[in-house]
């Protein structure tokens, strides 16, 4: 494992062209849970870095959480922008390896529990301002992405194999990138999207 978190995506060959539209509206539900589990979540980041910072570790309990988050927000996202057509599961598991309960989305981690750096730690704040520029770019190809996708899935009824990796990299950055914000590593996430 190169960084501390992985994200593969299982993509299907075909997409329905009525998922273009469909998939945004039947993640409602979703959108409504990883709302209130994204507000909850950052109380929870607040006690990990005050943990870390009076005790050099992070709790298991309290990275396992990040990870449910991270892990639950990136297979709302695959379903909301119709890169699949299984609805994904309201699956809360805390532990760290995913369960496989939905087998298109594979997001595992390996926090950093101990030994953790109170310097890097106290100052994440500014050690972000890269990954923050560069998710700023990202999102907005990542937009620009998406009108073209969504054209191109209603009248293909598939990806552009292109516009489906760039769309997997951007995931995959975020997902590190939020790994690196939850203090689950210390480890700098790479700003490219490999």
């Amino acid at each position: 494992m190169d960084y501390p978190a992985t994200f593969e995506f299982n993509a299907p060959e075909r997409v329905a062209r009525w998922r273009v539209i469909g998939n945004i509206i039947l993640s409602i539900p979703h959108g409504i849970v990883l709302y209130v589990l994204t507000t909850f979540n950052l109380v929870i980041d607040v006690f990990s870095w005050i943990a870390i910072m009076f005790t050099g570790k992070l709790p298991a309990g309290l990275a396992g959480v990040n990870c449910m988050l991270i892990r639950y927000g990136a297979r709302v996202n695959t379903y909301e922008t119709f890169m699949r057509s299984s609805y994904p599961p309201f699956d809360f598991d805390t532990s760290t390896q995913d369960n496989g309960k939905d087998p298109e989305v594979v997001v595992n981690f390996e926090p950093e529990l101990e030994g953790r750096s109170r310097l890097r730690v106290f100052f994440r704040f500014i050690l972000l301002i890269p990954v923050v520029i560069m998710g700023f770019i990202w999102g907005i190809l990542w937009i620009l992405a998406m009108v073209v996708s969504f054209f191109a899935v209603l009248i293909l009824g598939r990806w552009p194999k292109g516009l489906l990796n760039f769309m997997v990299g951007v995931n995959r950055f975020s997902i590190r990138a939020s790994a690196y914000w939850a203090l689950l590593t210390d480890k700098f996430p790479p700003l490219g999207l490999s």
